[in-house]
């Protein structure tokens, strides 16, 4: 299939998911949001950090390559490493002393909605969904500041021994403190030097600093889990993220395990009335290897339906699997890293006990289905390419205010070089007897074992922002899906 056949895959899919969304009743998404403080880091801004850090301590701590921020050389020396590889990460930091450093040495361009969680939900919201439940633990009343004021992006409070669902505005708890990341964007083609080494920049990106202080809990109040089933009644389907916030061990004696046994007992609660309940849950960078796997094993196999993760992730998810020989190979940056990558989404499917795995590389999508989801491959390839639409509408304004703005992804072309770049694996599946040439052209390909649907995205030149976009374009393909899902009659709970 050439571009120009793609791009009226586009406009169909983009009309009929539209006219499908108010068939979602509600979607459930925990657990974190936060205050983004964005930078966008010029040249001048890293050699003046250079030179207030030191070139010599960077470089050293640059071999050690820091997995938390302790102080500005583990910041300075993640943040090199970051910009010579154009790659994205995310690196935790538990204490505030760097966000003063930075606030005395770089200063923040504006500030807004960060969080995986939080992220979606005011995009949910402002596609128009019926029904938004958001929940964070830590909601602070500068958090509530950058959500969507709207009535249909609600939160749940226990009052009175019940559930109620009010305006985040409404629901904060006013001694909670604010938690704020920061994003240290930066663009293509930035040089600078270090220790006698010069970097050239080779593509946007940015590092995320994540705060995580000590009162961080994946968690909710005992009154919360109690009354947590009521919402299943507003709710189609759910999607978790934030998991990366649990620590191995915590100063009052707990460790993972508990936190991890809370979080499955939350999805056992929404999936209480309806077992087939699609549940996704957005992976992200994870340095703990221990929290990597535990997330995987324990949480996210057998419990839920859905994951979506970018290449990097792929490749840490596989690592800690047991697959590290093909996790190097998704790595590799060569043409045959696409075929690591599918081989990576269907050990991950079959591994994790999953329904469908989500991968959103630069340029293309790839998702496998296990042959017992309920939708076909059409389906699956407009929810791709319902996503994709939405992930350049939010890449181009930065933000999406209504469902009409996507019009404005429409209008982004497919990009080039990511329909190039599947010629390898449309070889590698033909080869192996997968699927004819002519599948592979159509985007939709079934295996004895899994179903699989490849689009390439529409991919915006200039960017307005990165944050987010993985994101948009999970949380569009899930709520794509729920649109098209055969609805189910859920238990009648009792008041």
């Amino acid at each position: 299939m050439d571009i120009a056949d793609w791009e009226k895959r586009y406009s169909e899919a983009v009309s009929n998911v539209k006219g499908q969304l108010e068939n979602v009743q509600g979607v459930f998404v925990a657990y974190n949001s936060n205050v983004d403080a964005m930078k966008h880091i010029s040249e001048t801004d890293i050699k003046k950090l250079i030179g207030i850090v030191g070139c010599e301590k960077i470089h050293e701590r640059m071999v050690e390559y820091p997995r938390e921020i302790k102080d500005p050389v583990d910041f300075m020396a993640r943040l090199v490493i970051s910009m010579r590889d154009g790659k994205a990460a995310e690196v935790p930091t538990y204490g505030t002393d760097l966000n003063e450093w930075l606030m005395d040495n770089l200063v923040f361009d504006h500030a807004r909605m960060g969080g995986q969680a939080g992220i979606m939900s005011n995009l949910l919201a402002n596609l128009g969904l019926n029904n938004v439940i958001t929940y964070v633990p830590w909601l602070s009343r500068e958090q509530t500041e950058y959500f969507v004021d709207s009535p249909n992006l609600k939160y749940p409070v226990v009052e009175d021994g019940k559930l109620v669902l009010k305006r985040p505005k409404d629901a904060y708890d006013p001694d909670q403190k604010p938690k704020v990341n920061w994003i240290i964007e930066y663009s293509n083609g930035m040089k600078f030097s270090c220790a006698g080494e010069k970097y050239e920049v080779p593509r946007d990106n940015r590092l995320i600093i994540s705060s995580r202080p000590k009162w961080i809990r994946i968690d909710m109040s005992p009154e919360m889990y109690e009354q947590l089933s009521d919402i299943r009644k507003e709710i189609d389907g759910a999607i978790l993220a934030g998991y990366q916030m649990i620590k191995e061990e915590y100063g009052n004696g707990m460790t993972y395990r508990h936190y991890v046994e809370k979080a499955v007992n939350v999805i056992e609660s929404l999936k209480a009335c309806n077992p087939d309940m699609p549940i996704h849950v957005e992976f992200t960078s994870i340095q703990n290897k221990v929290i990597r796997k535990a997330i995987l094993t324990d949480i996210v196999k057998k419990h839920v339906t859905s994951l979506g993760l970018d290449t990097v992730e792929v490749a840490n998810a596989l690592n800690v699997l047991g697959y590290e020989e093909l996790a190097y190979s998704v790595m590799s940056r060569d043409e045959k890293s696409v075929i690591a990558l599918y081989e990576g989404a269907v050990r991950l499917l079959k591994e994790l006990e999953l329904q469908r795995v989500h991968i959103h590389s630069l340029g293309y999508y790839i998702c496998v289905v296990s042959k017992d989801h309920p939708l076909d491959a059409d389906s699956h390839r407009q929810a791709l390419l319902f996503a994709s639409t939405v992930a350049a509408t939010q890449a181009t304004l930065g933000a999406i205010k209504c469902i009409d703005d996507i019009s404005v992804g429409l209008e982004v072309p497919v990009y080039t070089d990511g329909h190039d770049d599947l010629i390898e694996l449309e070889k590698y599946l033909v080869r192996r007897g997968i699927c004819t040439a002519e599948d592979f052209e159509d985007g939709c390909i079934s295996s004895s074992s899994h179903g699989l649907i490849i689009v390439p995205s529409k991919v915006v030149k200039d960017p307005v922002a990165t944050v987010g976009i993985g994101d948009a374009i999970s949380a569009g393909a899930f709520i794509a899906l729920l649109a098209k899902m055969p609805k189910v009659n859920i238990c009648q709970i009792k008041e």
